[in-house]
C-alpha cells in the first residue's frame, strides 16, 4: 500500500467520524425531547416505540446506502489508485532506467580509462621489475663465475698439496728405511762383536779347564796306577766308558741347555737393543710428524674455514634464490588472480549489458503493451465512467490534485532518496577498487621492501660471518699459543719430575743388583766346591784308558760345539752386507796369519786382538812364553761376521788388579806334564798392549714417557761414578747377566719397550801382562758398565730391562785344535799340531 492511498483512506475515516458524531447529537436532541416528561401515556409510548422502530430502520436503511456508497467509492478510488500507481511506476522505471543507463556509460568510461592507466602503471612496474630481476640474474651469474673459478683454483691448489705431500712422505719413508738399515746393520756388528768376545771368553775359560784336567787325569794316572793298570784294563774300559759316556752325555745335555739359555737371552738383549733403538727412531720420528701434523691441521683450519664460507655463501645463495622464487610465484599467482577478477569483472560487465539490453526490450514491448492496453482501457472507462466523471470530476479533482502532489512529492523524494543510494553505492564500489589497486600496489611495494630488505640482512649476514670467521681465527690463534706455553710448562714439570724418578729408581736399581751380586758370588763358590769335589771323585774312579776316551768325547763335543757355532756364524753372518763381507774376511785373513794389514800398529800381535792362535798354544800363551804365531794354522777358520775391521776397532786396556788372589789348586796333585811337539815359529819381540783408546764421552738423551732425559759426562768424561767398580770373574760376569735376565724376565711379563735412564759408563778392559810363567790366572777384572739399580716393582705396570751398552771390542773366537794323538809317553809329532 502505498502513501497516498493511506492518506486518502484517513481523510476518509475522519469524514465518516464527522457525520457519525452530528447524527448523534440530533438523536440525544431527540430523545430528550420526549423521554424528559416525567408523565408518559401509552399512545405516547406507542409513537415512541413506533418512531424508535422507524428511527432503527431509517438507521439501518442509511447505513445500508452508506456501505454501499463507501463501496462504491473505494472501488472506483482503488480503481484509479492502481491505474495511477501503474503509470506512475512505469514513469519511474523508465526514469530509472535511463538513469541507469547514463550512469552506467560513464562508469564504463571511466573504467576503461582507469583500466588502461592501471595497465600502463602495471607495464611500466613489471618492466622495472624485470629490469632489477635481470640485473640481479647478470650479478647472481657473474658471483656464481667467480665461485666456480675460485673453488677450481682451490681444488688444483690441493691436488698439487696433496700430490707434493705424497711425494714427500715416500721421500721421508724412503729416507726411514735406508736410516733403519743403516742403524740395523750397526747394530749387528755390535752385537756380533759382543758374542764374540763372550764366546772368545768362554772358550777360553773351558779349553784352560778342559786342559788342567786332562794333566792333572794323565799326572794321576800315570803316578798312582801304572801297576794296576794291566789287570784291571778289561774290567775298568767298559765300566769306564759307560760311565763317561752317561756323564759326557749328561755335560753335553747341560752345555746344550746353557748354551740354549745364552741364545735366548742375546736374542732378548738383541730385541731390547732393537727396541729402544726402535723408539727413539719413532720418538723423532713422532716428534717431527707431530710438527708437520700441526702444520697440516693449521692448513687443514685454513682451508676449512674457506670451505665454510664458501658454502655458506653457496647455501645463502641458494636461499635468496628460493624465497625470491617463492616471491616472484607469489607474485605470479597475485597477478593471475587480478586479471581473472579482472575478466571475471568483464564478463560480468558484459553479462550486465546484455541483461539491461534484454530488459530495455522487455520493457519496451511491455510499455508497447501496456500502452495499447490502457488505451483499450482507458476508452471503455471513458465510456462507462462518462456520466460519473462530470457528477464527480468537480468533487474529486481537488482531491484527486492533492492526492497528486502527495504523490508526487513522495514520489520525487523516493527517486531521490534512491538515487542517492545509487550513487553512495557505486562510490563505495569506486572507492572499493581504488582500495584494492590500492592494497595490490601496497603489497607488491611491500614486498619489493621485504626483499630488499632480506637482501640487505643477507649482505649484513655474510659481513657477520666473516667478521666472525676472523675472530674465530683469532681466538684459535691465541687459544694455540696458550696451549703452547702450558704445554711447555708442563713439559718442564714432567722433565723434572722424570729426572726425580729415575734417579730415585736407579737407586733402588744399584741396592738391588749388590745384593745379586752377593748372592751369585756366593753361589759360584758354592758351585766351585761341589766340582772341586766331583773331580776329587773323578779322579779316584779313572783308570788307564780314560785318556783315550776323554779325548774321543771332547773331540765330539768340539765338533758339534764348532757345528753349532758355525750354524750361528753363518745366521749372523747372512744379515750382514754382501758387499763388505769380502773385505772384512780379508782384513780378518791377514790379521789371523800375521800380516798386518796397514792400519795394524806395529808390533801388534793379531792374537792379542782376537786372531786364531796355532793349536795348543793358548796354554803357552797364558804361561806367559814368548813365542808368537806363525804362518801354519792348523784348524783354523775365519770368522764370517760383520764386525769392523782390526785396524779400525780399538786398542785393549788394561785390566785393573783383582782385589784378592785367584784359589791356586794347590791341595790337588799335579798331574805328568804332557809334551805337546809345537811347530817352528818365528823369534818375535812380546806384545805390547795399548791402552783402550777411549771414546769421548757425548751427552746421552735418554727418552723416558714422554719427557726426554739428558745425562751429561762428568768432568772425567764418563757417565758413572769413581766408586761403582767391581771385581768379578768372567764366570761371575755370565752367571751375573744369566740371573739379571732371569729376574728381568720375571718381573717384566710383558715387553713393554720404555727406556730407563741409567748412569753410563764406558767399558775399561785392560790386558794383563802376563811375565810369570808358572801363574794361571783366569780372572778377569772388569769395571762395570753401568750403576745397577733395582727397577722399582709396581702391580699392574709394565717393566723395562735396562741395557748396558759395551764398547766395541774385537776379540776373535778362537777354535779349539783336535788334541794329540800320539801314544803314552811320547811326544806328539808336528804334523799331528
Amino acid at each position: 500500500m502505498s502513501v497516498s492511498e493511506s492518506r486518502q483512506d484517513d481523510a476518509l475515516d475522519a469524514a465518516r467520524k464527522k457525520r457519525a458524531n452530528a447524527d448523534r447529537l440530533s438523536l440525544a436532541a431527540l430523545r430528550s425531547q420526549f423521554t424528559s416528561s416525567p408523565a408518559v401515556s401509552t399512545d405516547q409510548a406507542l409513537l415512541t416505540s413506533a418512531r424508535f422502530r422507524e428511527e432503527e430502520r431509517m438507521r439501518a436503511d442509511i447505513r445500508r446506502e452508506r456501505r454501499l456508497r463507501q463501496q462504491a467509492i473505494s472501488e472506483r478510488v482503488s480503481a484509479m489508485q492502481d491505474a495511477i500507481a501503474n503509470d506512475l511506476a512505469v514513469q519511474h522505471e523508465l526514469t530509472l532506467d535511463a538513469l541507469e543507463k547514463e550512469m552506467r556509460d560513464e562508469m564504463e568510461v571511466e573504467l576503461a580509462e582507469m583500466e588502461r592507466s592501471s595497465l600502463a602503471s602495471e607495464e611500466t612496474r613489471m618492466r622495472e621489475q624485470l629490469d632489477l630481476r635481470l640485473s640481479r640474474e647478470i650479478s647472481n651469474l657473474q658471483n656464481q663465475l667467480e665461485h666456480e673459478h675460485d673453488r677450481r683454483l682451490e681444488e688444483h691448489k690441493e691436488g698439487i698439496k696433496q700430490s707434493i705431500e705424497v711425494q714427500l712422505q715416500d721421500e721421508h719413508r724412503r729416507r726411514l728405511a735406508l736410516q733403519k738399515e743403516r742403524l740395523a746393520l750397526e747394530y749387528n756388528q755390535r752385537l756380533q762383536q759382543k758374542i764374540r768376545e763372550l764366546e772368545a771368553d768362554i772358550e777360553q775359560e773351558m779349553e784352560a779347564r778342559f786342559v788342567e784336567m786332562e794333566n792333572k787325569e794323565i799326572e794321576i794316572l800315570e803316578e798312582g796306577h801304572n801297576a794296576r793298570l794291566a789287570e784291571r784294563e778289561e774290567q775298568l774300559r767298559r765300566g769306564i766308558r759307560t760311565r763317561l759316556e752317561q756323564q759326557l752325555r749328561n755335560r753335553l745335555q747341560h752345555r746344550e741347555a746353557r748354551l740354549r739359555a745364552e741364545y735366548d737371552r742375546r736374542s732378548l738383549r738383541l730385541e731390547e737393543d732393537i727396541a729402544q733403538q726402535l723408539q727413539q727412531e719413532l720418538e723423532a720420528q713422532l716428534r717431527q710428524e707431530t710438527d708437520d701434523l700441526e702444520e697440516r691441521m693449521r692448513e687443514d683450519v685454513e682451508l676449512a674455514i674457506a670451505r665454510r664460507r664458501d658454502e655458506l655463501r653457496v647455501e645463502i645463495q641458494k636461499q635468496i634464490e628460493a624465497s625470491h622464487y617463492e616471491r616472484l610465484s607469489e607474485r605470479k599467482g597475485r597477478l593471475k588472480e587480478k586479471y581473472d577478477i579482472t575478466f571475471s569483472k568483464a564478463v560480468d560487465d558484459i553479462s550486465k549489458v546484455l541483461k539491461t539490453e534484454l530488459e530495455t526490450e522487455l520493457a519496451r514491448r511491455s510499455d508497447e503493451e501496456f500502452t495499447s492496453y490502457r488505451s483499450t482501457r482507458e476508452a471503455e472507462i471513458q465510456n462507462r465512467l462518462a456520466r460519473f466523471r462530470f457528477e464527480r470530476e468537480t468533487e474529486l479533482r481537488g482531491q484527486l490534485e492533492e492526492q497528486y502532489e502527495a504523490k508526487r512529492t513522495d514520489w520525487a523524494e523516493r527517486l531521490e532518496i534512491e538515487f542517492q543510494s545509487r550513487e553512495t553505492a557505486a562510490r563505495k564500489a569506486i572507492m572499493a577498487e581504488l582500495d584494492a589497486q590500492l592494497r595490490n600496489e601496497r603489497l607488491t611495494f611491500e614486498t619489493d621492501l621485504d626483499l630488499l630488505k632480506e637482501e640487505t640482512a643477507l649482505e649484513l649476514e655474510v659481513d657477520m660471518e666473516e667478521r666472525l670467521a676472523a675472530f674465530r681465527t683469532r681466538k684459535q690463534e691465541e687459544i694455540a699459543v696458550q696451549l703452547e706455553r702450558q704445554l711447555d710448562k708442563r713439559e718442564e714439570i714432567m722433565r723434572n719430575k722424570a729426572l726425580i724418578d729415575v734417579r730415585k729408581r736407579e737407586a733402588s736399581i744399584r741396592a738391588e743388583i749388590e745384593a745379586q751380586l752377593g748372592l751369585k758370588r756366593a753361589e759360584v763358590r758354592d758351585r766351585l766346591n761341589s766340582l772341586a769335589e766331583k773331580m776329587d771323585s773323578f779322579r779316584e774312579m779313572a783308570e788307564t784308558k780314560m785318556r783315550d776316551a776323554i779325548t774321543s768325547q771332547i773331540q765330539g763335543e768340539i765338533d758339534s760345539s764348532e757345528a753349532e757355532l758355525q750354524s750361528r756364524e753363518q745366521e749372523f753372518a747372512d744379515l750382514q752386507q754382501t758387499d763388505t763381507r769380502a773385505e772384512k774376511r780379508q782384513k780378518w785373513m791377514q790379521s789371523i796369519s800375521g800380516q798386518a794389514p796397514a792400519s795394524m800398529p806395529m808390533g801388534q800381535d793379531p792374537a792379542t786382538l782376537g786372531a786364531r792362535a796355532p793349536a795348543m798354544s793358548g796354554m803357552t800363551r797364558t804361561l806367559g812364553t814368548a813365542e808368537s804365531q806363525g804362518i801354519g794354522l792348523g784348524g783354523m777358520r775365519a770368522p764370517m761376521g760383520g764386525a769392523k775391521p782390526l785396524g779400525q776397532a780399538p786398542t785393549l786396556r788394561p785390566v785393573k788388579a783383582p782385589i784378592g788372589s785367584a784359589q791356586p789348586a794347590a791341595g790337588l796333585p799335579k798331574p805328568i806334564e804332557r809334551q805337546v811337539r809345537m811347530p817352528i815359529q818365528p823369534q818375535v819381540a812380546p806384545p805390547i798392549v795399548q791402552p783402550t783408546q777411549e771414546l769421548p764421552a757425548e751427552e746421552i738423551v735418554v727418552p723416558v714417557g714422554a719427557v726426554e732425559v739428558s745425562i751429561t759426562p762428568g768432568d772425567d768424561g764418563q757417565f758413572g761414578t769413581s766408586d761403582d767398580e767391581a771385581i768379578i770373574s768372567k764366570r761371575d760376569l755370565t752367571e751375573l747377566e744369566e740371573v739379571m735376565e732371569e729376574v728381568v724376565e720375571a718381573e717384566t711379563e710383558t715387553t713393554t719397550l720404555r727406556p730407563v735412564q741409567g748412569t753410563l759408563t764406558p767399558l775399561k778392559v785392560v790386558v794383563k801382562e802376563a811375565v810369570d810363567t808358572e801363574e794361571e790366572s783366569t780372572t778377569a777384572v772388569l769395571r762395570p758398565v753401568q750403576r745397577l739399580t733395582p727397577i722399582s716393582t709396581k702391580k699392574k705396570e709394565a717393566k723395562t730391562a735396562s741395557l748396558t751398552p759395551v764398547r766395541p771390542q774385537m776379540i776373535e773366537k778362537k777354535k779349539r785344535g783336535p788334541p794329540p794323538s800320539s801314544s803314552k809317553g811320547e811326544k806328539p809329532s808336528s804334523d799331528e799340531s
